[in-house]
C-alpha cells in the first residue's frame, strides 16, 4: 500500500470526525493512518505500517482520546439568564404579605416576589422559582 493511500485514509478519516463531533474515535484512527503513511514512505515491509496504524491508534484511544475528551466537551452546562437566580440569595426590600407581592434585590437587579406566608423587609431569602416576570421564594 503506498503512502498516499494512508494519507487519504487519514483524511477521510479525519472528515469523518469533524461531521461526528465530540467522538475523537475517528480521530484515532487518522492519527494511526497518518503515522503508518509516514512509515510507508520509508519502504519497510508490507507488514510493517499495518502494525504502525495498530499500535498508534490504540496509543491515540487509550491516551489522547480521554485528554481530548476533557479539553474539548464541557464537564457542566452553565445557567444563564433567570435559570441562573434559582437556589441563590436575595434581599428583601419591601415585605412579602401574601397575596400581595414583596420586592427583593438580587445581583443589583429589583424583582417583585411571592411567598407562601408572611416575609419581613431586610432579610435574605433563597430563591426557589422563576414565575414569569416575579420570583417565588423562602425564608
Amino acid at each position: 500500500m503506498s503512502w498516499s493511500y494512508w494519507i487519504i485514509v487519514a483524511v477521510v478519516l479525519f472528515i469523518v470526525e469533524i461531521l461526528s463531533p465530540g467522538i475523537f474515535f475517528f480521530a484515532c484512527l487518522g492519527i494511526g493512518a497518518l503515522s503508518a503513511g509516514v512509515v510507508t514512505s520509508m519502504q519497510p515491509a508490507f507488514w510493517i505500517p499495518w502494525v504502525v496504524f495498530l499500535l498508534v491508534s490504540l496509543f491515540s484511544m487509550y491516551f489522547i482520546r480521554p485528554l481530548a475528551k476533557k479539553f474539548f466537551q464541557p464537564s457542566e452546562l452553565k445557567k444563564t439568564n433567570v435559570d441562573a437566580l434559582l437556589g441563590q440569595k436575595a434581599w428583601v426590600m419591601e415585605a412579602i404579605e401574601p397575596p400581595n407581592l414583596g420586592t427583593v434585590k438580587i445581583e443589583g437587579e429589583l424583582w417583585r416576589a411571592e411567598a407562601t406566608n408572611d416575609i419581613e423587609a431586610n432579610i435574605w431569602v433563597k430563591i426557589v422559582e422563576v414565575k414569569g416576570s416575579h420570583l417565588k421564594v423562602k425564608k
